[in-house]
């Protein structure tokens, strides 16, 4: 599972002949939290992981959804957001590509950028937020949140807001009481949470209940669980978010990422 599909082949290269209106962003799932977002003006890229497993504890259960080399093939590359230091997410190996084939910025903390620092990304393209930062990717509006994510010291969320559709993407955070204030902050219309299996003792992602209290809490009119096919022994069927939003938030659609796959939300 450490190397690209064969199936896969192609994949990057469809995705930039995409087309995008302009009132919609449009997500490809590339695994773990990872996304290629677009909209009608920019591409951006969110936590990619292509590196490999990591035995004995962390081993893949879906491939990298494409070879780092190849990331030229996505074309035109605005900005790369990374949630967090962890290494499937300010992944070695997704970094050091993005710092040989592309010239695209990466923001993140403090912690998530010494790690594209340390894989030759150049200075002039690292960009170091804390939470509450604005900032714009081409039509893109963009604002950093507060996460919470005890394993990890450098978190954030992120506001994305284009073409009348604000997504909030929030790493690996575990539910906490600022998703209330999200709601109040923004209209979230697309909330992406990574859920999974907690072992006995241990709480590394949010469950079911907790993804579906986050959208009850911001008001998401689409929920996005994802993270909950990529590590074995950790998996979570996104069925049971579906059920359990449906309890806590019965007007919120669940659409739970699928690898490879399109997701196209439109304003409204």
């Amino acid at each position: 599972m450490d190397t690209p599909d064969p199936a896969m082949r192609g994949f990057l290269a469809s995705v930039r002949r995409a087309r995008v209106g302009h009132d919609e962003i449009a997500l490809w799932y590339i695994g773990g939290a990872g996304y290629i977002l677009r909209t009608a003006g920019c591409t951006v890229l969110i936590d990619p992981f292509l590196g490999p497993s990591g035995p004995p504890d962390w081993l893949r259960e879906v491939p990298p959804a494409f070879a780092p080399e190849s990331i030229d093939e996505l074309g035109r590359l605005d900005a790369v957001l990374i949630s967090h230091e962890h290494g499937d997410h300010a992944d070695e190996t997704a970094l050091a590509a993005i710092a040989r084939y592309s010239d695209a910025p990466v923001i993140g903390s403090r912690e998530s950028i010494a790690v594209a620092e340390n894989m030759g990304v150049p200075a002039a393209r690292l960009s170091v937020v804390g939470t509450d930062a604005t900032f714009e990717i081409g039509d893109v509006r963009a604002a950093t949140t507060a996460a919470f994510d005890p394993l990890a010291t450098g978190c954030l969320g992120y506001v994305l807001e284009a073409g009348g559709v604000s997504l909030l993407h929030c790493g690996d955070s575990l539910y906490f009481e600022g998703f209330a204030e999200f709601g109040q902050r923004w209209r979230i219309d697309v909330l992406c949470v990574s859920v999974g299996f907690n072992p006995p003792g241990k709480t590394l992602y949010m469950d079911e209940s907790d993804a579906a209290r986050a959208a009850r809490d911001c008001g998401a009119r689409i929920l996005i669980p994802q993270h909950f096919d990529l590590w074995r022994g950790l998996t979570l069927d996104p069925r049971r978010v579906r059920t359990a939003t449906s309890w806590y938030a019965p007007q919120t659609r669940v659409i739970p990422a699928r690898f490879g796959r399109r997701i196209t939300i439109s304003a409204g």
